[in-house]
């Protein structure tokens, strides 16, 4: 890896990294079920906006069907899948240890996130770490990013306010994580780091970072953000534009083969009703999140090839539609 250059001015601006914590709950038998209290340590079962770890050398069986919100699963042990776990968009899950499936009934032993599969009958029975899953990464048979990510970006993004340029992003998890290059370009290929900005080091829980760009007056700016580790690697987050002359649309729509795909450019805290509609008007698939997420992802594998409307709706007054083609 390439050596991480000096820069004699460095601009620090709007930092804010807060931690979301979260209750811990930890797997504590060496084996048993998911529903029984008396296997974890506090003595309840996991529930919304926990850390859910389970240990080397433990082992759990999901045992009932259930839906979790806003929980981060640490398996460092093994999780066998007898029913469907259902998270919601904000989840993770971290694996260096093992998944499998109970093996009676392999279309009901799931995982989605966001609705999104990460791990189903088309998964190998079992899948080893190191790996993570998350509203941003594959749909199965690749819905687990099976390599040792130093950070997994949650959100990115990019809003106007009057000339100045916001930046808001969050981490999902960050291990040994050095800092944050704020990069700029005003043609999409020369960059320029106008801020660096320190990381939370090693962390599972969520963590927001924010920083303005003022007096932005190009026509179009384009800006990424660059993530470097203590050692020496880094990765890009997306690439965000923002227009002078244009107001910047909540989402960015559109069709990547038999997948519909929504990227959100702002915080959107309502509950979002996405519909694809034919032609002729017919809605002809439709998914609510509950808490939308950085992007969303719908497949449309049974369609006729054509153009489709994708319209989206938080039911307060937003909405926003773009026709794409399947």
């Amino acid at each position: 890896m390439k050596q991480i250059y000096s820069i004699i001015a460095i601009l620090f601006i709007s930092f804010s990294a807060v931690a979301g914590t979260r209750p811990m709950i930890t797997f504590s038998a060496t084996s048993g079920d998911w529903s029984n209290a008396s296997n974890w340590t506090p003595n309840r079962i996991p529930q919304n906006g926990d850390s859910i770890v389970i240990p080397l050398n433990k082992s759990v069986v999901f045992d009932k069907n259930d839906t979790l919100a806003n929980v981060y699963i640490k398996i460092i042990g093994g999780l066998t899948l007898q029913q469907k776990m259902r998270l919601s968009a904000n989840s993770v899950v971290e694996l260096t240890g093992t998944i499998n499936a109970w093996n009676a009934s392999r279309s009901n032993e799931t995982i989605s996130i966001g609705g999104v599969k990460k791990y189903d009958q088309n998964a190998a029975l079992l899948i080893s770490g190191p790996g993570t899953a998350a509203s941003i990464s594959g749909v199965s048979p690749h819905g687990f990013n099976l390599s040792a990510l130093p950070v997994l970006f949650n959100s990115f993004y990019a809003t106007k306010s009057n000339n100045n340029v916001v930046l808001n992003w969050s981490t999902a998890m960050e291990h040994n994580n050095k800092n944050f290059e704020v990069q700029r370009s005003f043609d999409g290929s020369t960059w320029t780091v106008i801020a660096i900005m320190l990381g939370a080091g090693s962390s599972d829980n969520i963590t927001q970072y924010s920083y303005t760009d003022k007096n932005i007056t190009a026509a179009v700016a384009y800006y990424r953000i660059r993530q470097v580790d203590i050692d020496g690697k880094y990765e890009y987050s997306t690439i965000k534009a923002i227009r002078s002359n244009e107001t910047t649309q909540a989402a960015k729509i559109y069709a990547s083969g038999n997948t519909v795909n929504i990227e959100f450019n702002q915080e959107i805290k309502n509950k979002v009703t996405i519909r694809i509609i034919d032609m002729n008007g017919h809605v002809i698939g439709q998914k609510d999140n509950q808490q939308a997420s950085y992007r969303i992802t719908m497949n449309m594998n049974n369609h006729i090839t054509g153009m489709y409307i994708v319209q989206l709706n938080d039911n307060a007054g937003w909405n926003e539609a773009k026709k794409v083609i399947l």
